[in-house]
């Protein structure tokens, strides 16, 4: 069972609040959140994976095609609170290199404030 909450932090910052397991069964609940918030006008997003113990292959591929979408859209993306075992499957694929990570939402938050050109 996957639960998804979106936390508004400005106008144009959201945090995607993920806990369970993400896999092929639940990416489209994500996919579903995640297109709420493009409508809304999202720029920067923090996806909190602090819950998350399990991410199958087509979660890996869904948060990548996300990061993407909101790259070509000049926003930006940190993914924050990454457990050893995620962030472990992360670092297998080869993808840590050109992904943003941080301990917590806090920091996330701190990383997206210091991208952004206007400081907001």
């Amino acid at each position: 069972m996957l639960q998804v909450q979106c936390v508004q932090r400005d106008p144009r910052t959201w945090v995607l609040v993920v806990d369970g397991a993400v896999d092929h069964s639940t990416v489209p609940q994500l996919r579903e959140a995640f297109n709420a918030l493009l409508e809304k006008g999202l720029k920067r997003l923090v996806i909190d994976l602090e819950r998350v113990a399990f991410i199958a292959s087509a979660g890996f591929s869904y948060f990548l095609n996300l990061r993407g979408v909101i790259r070509e859209r000049e926003g930006e993306v940190v993914f924050a609170g990454t457990n050893a075992r995620v962030r472990e499957v992360f670092d297998l694929l080869g993808v840590t290199s050109f992904l943003r990570f941080a301990p917590d939402v806090c920091s996330a938050l701190a990383q997206l404030e210091g991208a952004s050109p206007t400081g907001s």
